[in-house]
């Protein structure tokens, strides 16, 4: 696909020696594709008036559903992957490959985002494989007590840093190789030091693509926070603080199903665009304002997180070859 064409990249298909009628129809997400066939109507109980539209991946769909479709809009989402979706009135590329960009949503605008493999996945293994005394009592979830033990611990855990690279790395290192790793450990650090560092290596390595994405000038004027760990209030203020700016979030929580349930109300004509659909069902229900001291102490440690991977990097790759 050509992105900034928005349609199939004759260029390649040339070279590919491939004949473009091998390919669908490109359809912006809001365009009708057709209407639903009789058997399709029938199992799901409804009419062959029912249109179809073209839809969108998930990031995308997320972004519609929780309003992400204008200049200076800007998501997280903190599920087993943490994602940082930013839209683009413009084509911009990330040179240097860190940043990815797709065709949005939002019929001729772009999108930019950067994702960090193992988000909310790093605290679902330390609980998993290593509180097993919260897995096993029912009368608490076990990550409300990890939020209640990592609230007590000051920020930057008393020295304690995390790189959340369980799975390698996606941005901005693209390095399959890359190892989680706790650096700083000390006999005074508890399990809510643990599990506060974890939370606070997953934001510095989110805030890895916001800085990419401020370096390539996109702005970025309100941040929306989604997923899982939007429900946290530690989450809500770490992201608040280690990003710098205020985080908010919004009436609707299940953001990519809503997107496209969105997009199909653009393409049955009850809005005229995305934007009008946006604005009409997705309202700002809280924020979570910056702590000054907590900034100021998170812009101090973050080029020490990022200095962490430079160091290691080659330690990771022999460490690699011993596994």
């Amino acid at each position: 696909l050509d992105v900034a064409k928005r349609d199939w990249s004759q260029t390649l298909l040339s070279k590919l020696e491939l004949d473009r009628s091998m390919f669908a129809k490109v359809y912006e997400s809001e365009q009708v594709t057709g209407k639903l066939t009789a058997e399709t109507a029938k199992l799901l109980g409804l009419t062959t008036d029912c249109v179809v539209v073209g839809g969108a991946g998930d990031c995308a769909a997320n972004a519609v559903g929780t309003g992400i479709v204008t200049s200076g809009e800007l998501s997280t989402s903190i599920g087993t992957s943490g994602v940082m979706f930013v839209h683009s009135d413009q084509v911009q590329i990330d040179p240097a490959g860190r940043l990815h960009t797709f065709c949005h949503a939002v019929h001729g605008k772009w999108h930019m985002m950067g994702v960090s493999l193992c988000a909310g996945g790093s605290l679902e293994w330390f609980v998993q494989n290593l509180c097993p005394e919260l897995t096993q009592r029912r009368a608490a979830d076990p990550y409300t007590v990890l939020n209640s033990e990592a609230e007590s611990v000051p920020a930057g855990a008393e020295g304690l840093f995390f790189l959340p690279y369980l799975a390698g790395e996606r941005t901005p290192h693209a390095d399959p190789l890359a190892r989680g790793s706790f650096v700083g450990l000390t006999l005074k650090h508890t399990r809510g030091h643990v599990a506060r560092a974890i939370m606070e290596g997953v934001c510095y390595a989110m805030r890895d693509s916001l800085a990419i994405i401020q370096e390539m000038g996109v702005p970025v004027k309100r941040i929306r926070v989604s997923g899982g760990g939007s429900k946290s209030a530690l989450w809500r203020q770490l992201q608040a603080d280690i990003f710098g700016q205020k985080v908010v979030t919004i009436n609707a929580e299940q953001g990519p199903a809503y997107g496209v349930a969105l997009l199909a109300a653009v393409g049955a004509g009850e809005y005229k665009d995305i934007v009008e659909a946006c604005s009409a069902n997705i309202k700002v229900v809280d924020e979570t304002a910056t702590q000054r001291a907590a900034k100021k102490y998170y812009d101090s440690a973050f080029p020490e997180y990022q200095q962490l991977y430079r160091s290691l990097k080659d330690d990771f790759q022999r460490i690699a070859k011993l596994a």
